[in-house]
């Protein structure tokens, strides 16, 4: 039997763990399977997106004999958007690789253990970053205590589920997301303060303008410094500058936006068919995708059994099935997803939603090696990355409602 090398373990990373690793991450994140994928539109560093900006002006009734309108023409803008990379990292020691030289099951077995659980971690962190803010913020500190952080009172089930103990985070603010600690450890996650325990050295009195980030991820487009995708909350938004788009000024480059005054209702039929038909006269798209949190999801259903009505189903790409919306002139899926901010939903034109992707998900080996040796240490690391960018070609095709229940009934 061949003994087990490093080159044979790089082999086997690159042509057997990799297909799977890739299928994985790409098709066991929900939204991604919907959305469309671009691997052309790339030049250079940047993905380029052309954005519809104006309607044709030249047109209009006249009387007979009449001027005819004054010429116009469509108003688009070419934006250049850059693509953003993300990695996954696995590390065996010199002592696994010797091992293993007299055992390739248990080369096998170790392999398969770490490429299955950075694949898992890594699937986990691009999920979150999705429906994240894009500039790496998970959560919102109040105070900090030896150790203990507070979290905002606000903090919700959603984020500190994003937390875990052995997560590493960075503490600051979103200019300097370093400035009350990096590389602290997590040991503890308390619910029902809510709060963190970490370990590690926390410069100064944290308050209420600092933010929880993964370590090394946070940063933002207003001072160049953003590492995280840009998030489906920054997209579907009703204000804010997007692929370099103000629109101030560009009103119809803004999504559709539903609120209550910050008192929470039910989610209905009527509410969300009231936003999409908003949509439809706004920007003359149809949503086909209302994505939602699992406890809007059960609310939802709460509805439709005090009208006696049971969910009907959708087929969606990939053959997942999702519950659907009555809107009157047909049914839109109702998905659920562990990480969309609770109390709101994101109501998507998928046609409108692009992922480019500079690089699928492969391992740096432009020295010709998988298996790297770890300066220092009796180690050998393989580096799993990525480069890619979510985006709207029509940010008006989408809408945002707030203000929704998260109770069952």
């Amino acid at each position: 039997m061949a003994s087990v090398t490093t080159t044979t373990a790089a082999n086997a990373l690159k042509d057997v763990y990799l297909p799977v690793i890739r299928e994985m991450l790409n098709n066991s994140v929900e939204f991604l399977r919907q959305a469309g994928t671009n691997t052309q539109d790339i030049e250079g560093k940047n993905a380029v997106l052309s954005l519809h900006m104006k309607r044709n002006s030249g047109v209009g009734a006249r009387a007979e004999g009449g001027t005819l309108p004054t010429a116009g023409s469509q108003s688009y803008a070419e934006q250049r958007i850059p693509v953003y990379s993300m990695y996954g990292r696995i590390k065996l020691s010199g002592q696994v690789i010797e091992a293993m030289k007299s055992d390739r099951g248990s080369f096998g077995r170790a392999l398969e253990t770490e490429t299955k659980g950075v694949t898992a971690d890594t699937q986990r962190d691009y999920n979150r970053q999705l429906w994240g803010t894009s500039n790496g913020v998970i959560a919102t500190v109040a105070s900090e205590s030896a150790g203990v952080i507070t979290l905002n009172a606000a903090t919700t089930t959603t984020q500190l589920r994003q937390l875990e103990v052995g997560m590493v985070i960075d503490m600051g603010t979103v200019a300097d997301p370093t400035l009350r600690g990096s590389g602290l450890e997590i040991t503890a996650v308390t619910r029902a303060t809510p709060s963190i325990t970490v370990s590690g050295t926390v410069v100064g009195t944290p308050t209420t303008t600092d933010f929880i980030f993964r370590s090394g991820a946070g940063g933002d487009t207003t001072n160049s410094t953003q590492k995280e995708i840009t998030g489906v909350p920054t997209i579907v938004a009703g204000s804010g500058t997007l692929h370099n788009v103000n629109p101030t000024t560009y009103p119809s480059w803004a999504a559709t936006t539903s609120s209550n005054s910050g008192t929470d209702r039910a989610s209905t039929d009527v509410v969300f068919e009231t936003v999409l038909d908003d949509v439809r006269h706004e920007g003359g798209s149809e949503i086909d995708q209302i994505w939602v949190g699992s406890a809007v999801k059960r609310n939802f259903a709460a509805q439709l059994k005090t009208l006696r009505r049971f969910d009907n189903t959708l087929e969606l790409k990939g053959g997942f099935k999702a519950p659907s919306v009555d809107i009157g002139r047909g049914e839109v899926a109702l998905i659920d997803e562990r990480d969309v901010p609770e109390g709101a939903a994101y109501c998507m034109s998928m046609d409108h939603m692009i992922e480019f992707v500079m690089s699928d998900w492969d391992f740096m080996d432009m020295d010709g090696s998988v298996l790297k040796f770890v300066d220092n240490e009796d180690a050998y690391q393989a580096v799993l990355r990525t480069y890619r960018e979510l985006a709207t070609d029509k940010r008006n095709a989408h809408a945002y409602v707030s203000d929704l229940e998260t109770t069952n009934g």
